[in-house]
């Protein structure tokens, strides 16, 4: 049984200020870094909006894509409410096994980031800035 927690109506059905947006994450009014976004389309079960998200480091890092969609559009509307629930920065690490030196990646710390989309030229200025398309999601 769906709870009034679990049940979220998009303001915008089609998601359409998400596609090609950016935002801000910061802490305490201190800028971390961005999070870009591409909506493509679901095949099935139906043919609903599918947002792609980036998080980018303000020293150009990126962190792997993660997606969200329906019933319960988590991310969609932690964004809508102002905040982004994300792990700190990945840390590269190297371990060597027989000799064999293998890199792996360890999320950051849990941190709670405040959300704030940047208007449209900004957030395309930005994405031509750090080098953003499509093919990153």
């Amino acid at each position: 049984m769906a709870t009034q927690e679990d049940s979220y109506s998009l303001p915008d059905p089609e998601l359409r200020a998400y596609d090609h947006g950016l935002g801000t994450l910061s802490v305490d009014g201190e800028l971390r870094g961005y999070l870009a976004c591409v909506v493509s389309r679901m095949i099935f079960p139906s043919k609903g909006p599918w947002p792609w998200f980036r998080v980018i480091w303000l020293d150009g890092r990126m962190e792997p894509r993660f997606e969200d969609c329906r019933p319960d559009w988590w991310t969609v509307r932690e964004l809508d409410a102002g905040k982004l629930e994300y792990n700190g920065p990945s840390i590269d690490k190297e371990r060597r096994i027989l000799g064999v030196p293998f890199r792996y990646s360890v999320s950051g710390d849990p941190c709670a980031f405040d959300f704030a989309w940047l208007d449209r030229e900004e957030a395309a200025a930005k994405w031509d800035e750090i080098g953003l398309t499509d093919g990153d999601f």
